[in-house]
């Protein structure tokens, strides 16, 4: 075993916990800027023995909201063009202010078709968006879970106050809210 290996068993310890290590200066000083940048709070949605996905997003929503954070649902598809584009921003970095306060909770197609569960994904589009098939669907929730604004919607209204249409600044209009 070399040096390095013995290092991190040592650090994480043995009980294949998180590591006793206090958080650095660095890292407590980045999350305070407003300004540093960050990736997406993203979290997808997969299919649980047990959980449907009316359960399983209640009970993660209710734990965003419980952190202070804004909830966004996004329904998207491997074989959906626009859907790999939106995955691309999603893989950027921008700053905490713009986008730190929104968790994204993600629902693929092919996840909840392979476990024969469309049925549960089509009943939970409906509860924010309604019958329409088109993808992606990215909608922002209130507080009480109801939709308060489409993607679709979002780009038109940017779009007519002269504001770059672009998700972090869609989501920084919900900052604080």
């Amino acid at each position: 075993m070399n040096c390095r290996a013995l290092a991190l068993i040592l650090a994480l310890g043995c009980g294949g916990g998180e590591a006793a290590l206090p958080p650095s200066k660095a890292t407590a000083d980045a999350a305070a800027d407003p300004d540093a940048p960050i990736a997406y709070d993203l979290r997808r949605l997969r299919p649980r023995d047990g959980e449907t996905l009316g359960e399983m997003f209640d009970r993660n929503f209710a734990k965003a909201r419980g952190e202070g954070k804004q909830v966004a649902v996004l329904f998207s598809a491997d074989w959906c063009e626009p859907c790999r584009i939106l995955d691309l921003e999603l893989g950027n970095t921008h700053p905490r202010k713009a986008i730190g306060h929104v968790r994204i909770f993600e629902m693929k197609e092919e996840d909840w078709g392979a476990a024969t569960r469309l049925d549960e994904l089509a009943a939970l589009r409906k509860r924010w968006y309604g019958f329409d098939d088109s993808y992606p669907v990215l909608v922002v929730l209130d507080a009480d879970g109801k939709p308060r604004e489409e993607m679709k919607d979002a780009i038109a209204r940017l779009q007519a106050a002269g504001v770059d249409a672009s998700l972090p600044n869609w989501f920084a209009g919900f900052a604080g809210t």
